[in-house]
């Protein structure tokens, strides 16, 4: 198992590895299919309490890295991570997140995304952090523009959800 920083914001907002004692209420705040619709189909949907605690074994094992519980007053609310890519692009890594229903609307993500997109910066030797959102996702991106983020492309018709096929949105903060 890899040790996370702790990052704690001027809020009640707090970024730390996530406790096995909080698998229930994120199993309980991810079973929810607005969550899911925003995310890769590899987010199970519903999410069950076996979802989170296989999820939890996958970090808990070493097979993710840079994964952060979202706490709000050291109650967990969502997830946040950081996947540091490979290979010549090794400096350049994929931010994602989501956040539980009764958090929205209260800057909670805007600033978890500060908080991990400084830590990367600062700590990872990370120089480009980027954000594939889906072209509806209109909250998300409004978080990444408040972050500094910027649109890099629209890559069309590049993904496929429910169904139907949507243009996705590369949102990019370089840090150099």
């Amino acid at each position: 198992m890899q040790s996370i920083t702790t990052l704690t914001g001027k809020g009640d907002v707090t970024l730390k590895a996530i406790e096995h004692g909080d698998l229930k209420e994120l199993s309980v705040l991810a079973n929810n299919p607005a969550i899911a619709a925003n995310l890769r189909d590899s987010f199970p949907s519903p999410y069950s309490l076996k979802d989170a605690e296989a999820f939890f074994a996958l970090i808990q094992q070493g097979k993710l890295h840079h994964v952060w519980g979202i706490y709000v007053k050291d109650k967990i609310a969502g997830v946040i991570s950081l996947s540091q890519q490979t290979d010549i692009y090794h400096h350049s890594a994929e931010i994602s997140y989501w956040l539980g229903a009764p958090y929205h609307g209260k800057g909670i993500t805007t600033e978890a995304v500060a908080l991990l997109t400084a830590c990367a910066f600062r700590e990872l030797n990370i120089y480009r952090i980027y954000a594939g959102i889906f072209a509806y996702n209109d909250a998300s991106k409004k978080v990444l523009l408040k972050n500094g983020y910027h649109l890099e492309a629209i890559k069309e018709k590049a993904i496929i959800k429910q169904g139907c096929l949507h243009d996705e949105h590369l949102m990019v903060k370089l840090n150099c």
